[in-house]
């Protein structure tokens, strides 16, 4: 755990009780740290959140009750814009949302009321392979199979959502011959969906995922990668076609490594901005390399490879500053 350190001045007025009311602040003590999930129970960063949350707790000053909750809507941009806007300032209120999500202002969507340059990172638990996978009763085995098909319907969250956007992009980049059902709030709901026969494939299914939330129903077969985005092959995912073996120019390569690059990024963590940023990216650092955080994530399949809050920051500026070209065709081929 990194410790706090205070400069000489700081400790006297800590010692005669003049600490400024900022310092005072950075003390969690009888406070409940609101960690919550743009998506709904029971997925991927609704799993994430619940692990960490039983360690994150007792590596802040204080040692607060932290409390998962879900807020779930257009692909966790409902909850970006409340952390960006109007969530407290105090380091109570930390937000898992999905990248997708903090880079809708550069793709020009209008609902997102933030700018994705002046977002407050404290860290991003993994990176991720992303892919897409269908049910066994759909008779969906390979993406050749989706294209025989010609008719397979695919299911998806919000307008900022990788589930929805995913397809969307397969169906306007690849002409992929499917159909987009949207509404559904979290890869849970669809995974639902798909074993009702509402729909027949998931898009926006993280490796991290498929090996924890979903591993029992992948491993024997009910689930099946049928493509994936990664530049290079994810092994887990098996014989799943790689997108890049289906684009035929620089251009749609160029495209692709914009729109799937952010799985870099998979699940980041946002707060309000405030001067208790600093304290709250030394205890998520913190979290990470505990050994009892760590010990949790191992029993739930969960894949760990953090990175700090400000390497996550500097990620989503480079993805802020992509030509606008490439931004404005983004923007076209993710959504009808």
């Amino acid at each position: 755990m990194i410790s706090l350190r205070m400069g000489p001045a700081a400790a006297v007025a800590a010692g005669l009780g003049l600490v400024a009311p900022c310092a005072q602040a950075q003390d969690f003590t009888g406070k409940t740290v609101h960690l919550v999930v743009g998506f709904a129970p029971g997925g991927g960063y609704d799993t994430y959140a619940r692990v960490m949350a039983r360690h994150f707790g007792r590596l802040l000053p204080g040692s607060p009750n932290v409390v998962v909750q879900n807020l779930a809507g257009g692909g966790s941009l409902n909850l970006a814009n409340v952390t960006a806007n109007t969530a407290p300032a105090d380091g109570t209120h930390v937000a898992l949302i999905n990248s997708a999500a903090a880079l809708e202002p550069v793709l020009g969507n209008p609902q997102a009321k933030f700018e994705t340059g002046k977002l407050v990172w404290i860290g991003n638990m993994n990176k991720d392979g992303v892919g897409c996978a269908g049910w066994h009763t759909s008779g969906l085995k390979s993406w050749g199979d989706v294209i025989a098909k010609g008719s397979a319907k695919f299911g998806g969250v919000g307008a900022a959502g990788t589930s929805s956007q995913h397809a969307y992009y397969l169906k306007n980049v690849v002409d992929a011959p499917i159909s987009v059902i949207t509404g559904y709030r979290g890869t849970n709901e669809i995974n639902l969906a798909m074993q009702r026969g509402e729909v027949d494939v998931s898009c926006g299914l993280f490796v991290s995922s498929v090996r924890g939330p979903y591993r029992a129903e992948y491993e024997k077969g009910d689930l099946t990668m049928l493509i994936q985005f990664g530049k290079a092959n994810e092994p887990y995912f098996k014989n799943a076609t790689n997108i890049f073996s289906l684009l035929k120019t620089d251009e749609e390569r160029r495209l692709t490594e914009f729109i799937f690059g952010q799985s870099e990024i998979a699940r980041p963590l946002l707060v309000h901005p405030a001067p208790i940023v600093a304290v709250l990216r030394r205890a998520f650092d913190a979290t990470m390399r505990d050994p009892g955080f760590l010990a949790d994530a191992e029993k739930a399949k969960l894949d760990i490879q953090p990175m700090s809050g400000e390497e996550t920051a500097a990620l989503f500026a480079d993805f802020a500053r992509v030509p606008k070209a490439v931004a404005e065709r983004a923007s076209q081929v993710m959504k009808p």
